[in-house]
């Protein structure tokens, strides 16, 4: 059996109901791995906000900290603008 990208199934993995190779499943499962930050709408008790992978870059981008000091009311600021669901 062999896979769309035209890698060989091993027969094991094939038993166990994969229709994909090694390679093309790690790149699948790549794909759709949450991401997940901490987020501190206060001063106590952060949630932890489960997204993908852009979503997540773009959090990083926004909430660097610069010089290792408080940027919580920047960081919020900018979110709100940056997020893009298309």
């Amino acid at each position: 059996m062999n896979c769309g990208c035209g890698n060989e199934i091993p027969q094991e993995r094939y038993d166990l109901g994969y229709k994909v190779c090694v390679v093309c499943g790690e790149k699948f499962a790549q794909k759709k791995k949450p991401f997940g930050y901490l987020n501190f709408g206060h001063k106590t008790a952060g949630s932890i906000v489960i997204t993908n992978k852009t979503m997540f870059e773009q959090y990083k981008a926004v909430s660097y900290r610069h010089c290792k000091g408080s940027n919580m009311a920047s960081a919020s600021k900018q979110s709100t603008c940056v997020v893009n669901f298309s």
